[in-house]
């Protein structure tokens, strides 16, 4: 009997012909590698930011470092679907991480220009 699961198991698993394993090696490649390091550093902008709106609690420059969180977000967001396209695990459109960074930059545009607002 345990001969039989045995030999069952070796043949299904010869036999099979797709590998359901996690794509991790596309982790490696360079531009993952850039993408994962933007990540990184967008989360830590958004950490930072937080903690610089708790300091000016309303100040003039309030509604600046608000758009600029915004724009760290949308920065965010934008790489974790690089990421989840690059290692195949949801197939998202071509155009939405293109049109994601055209609106991060757009933001932080507009973020400079309300600084510049308020600072002049």
């Amino acid at each position: 009997m345990k001969a039989t699961t045995a030999i069952s198991l070796i043949l299904i698993v010869g036999l099979s012909d797709r590998a359901e394993a996690a794509n991790l090696a596309m982790i490696a490649r360079t531009p993952n590698l850039l993408n994962l390091a933007v990540l990184g550093l967008s989360v830590a902008a958004i950490v930072v930011g937080i903690q610089l709106l708790k300091i000016i609690r309303g100040g003039y420059l309030s509604r600046a470092w608000q758009i600029f969180l915004a724009g760290f977000g949308v920065l965010a967001v934008c790489q974790i679907l690089a990421l989840v396209n690059a290692l195949e695990i949801v197939a998202v459109p071509i155009w939405v991480v293109p049109a994601l960074t055209v609106v991060w930059a757009g933001v932080f545009f507009y973020a400079v220009f309300e600084t510049k607002k308020v600072l002049s």
